[in-house]
């Protein structure tokens, strides 16, 4: 069965090949990334950066998202955006968790205007014995720090004891707050994303 999409300059049908023929230039041509889903140890993304990164070190546009995911693999991708000589301008449409660390990573950082962004202490399950819930719990506090550290690091206009205060529950931002914050610059225009797709 043959997908199809309508495109909207002309009216013409496309089919599903050509759709990844879109995909494809919108990475290649105009640099545009897109993080979708919960964040994982997968490379794809990283991959991608690194191969652009390659080609020219012209801006590299990254739209998230994202309820968050493994916070292995959210450092991993921080750490390459962070290596990556080309800046990387971050798009929040929704950013929980670990993809607000990548969104606050970006030289230019914009939210849309009805983004959510969302933050919270790390989660997981102890197992084991006593001793082992005693390992768990010092690796979940240098989590804990490490995530509160790189939002420092990234603008974060809190110090680390207020930041580990408002993440003790769910802590939701509406793009003004989140920018005041220090986890965004601004909300997105008309004109930059323009600029996003030249």
């Amino acid at each position: 069965m043959m997908l199809y999409v309508r495109r909207t300059d002309d009216g013409k049908l496309v089919d599903i090949d050509q759709m990844v023929e879109s995909r494809e230039h919108l990475v290649r041509q105009q640099r545009l990334l897109f993080l979708s889903g919960a964040i994982t140890g997968e490379i794809e993304i990283v991959a991608l950066l690194f191969a652009l990164d390659s080609l020219s070190h012209k801006p590299i546009k990254l739209v998230i998202t994202s309820p968050g995911g493994d916070l292995d693999g959210a450092f991993l991708l921080y750490d390459t955006l962070k290596l990556i000589k080309s800046p990387v301008w971050t798009l929040g449409r929704f950013c929980a968790s670990a993809a607000v660390l990548l969104l606050s990573a970006g030289k230019e950082r914009y939210l849309l205007p009805h983004s959510k962004v969302m933050l919270h202490l790390p989660a997981g399950q102890a197992v084991g014995d006593a001793r082992d819930w005693e390992i768990q719990h010092r690796e979940m506090k240098k989590y804990k720090d490490k995530m509160v550290d790189i939002l420092i690091e990234c603008g974060a206009k809190r110090s680390h004891e207020e930041i580990l205060k408002d993440i003790d529950r769910d802590f939701w931002l509406e793009p003004r707050e989140a920018i005041e914050y220090g986890l965004a610059d601004e909300v997105i225009t008309t004109e930059v994303m323009k600029s996003w797709l030249k």
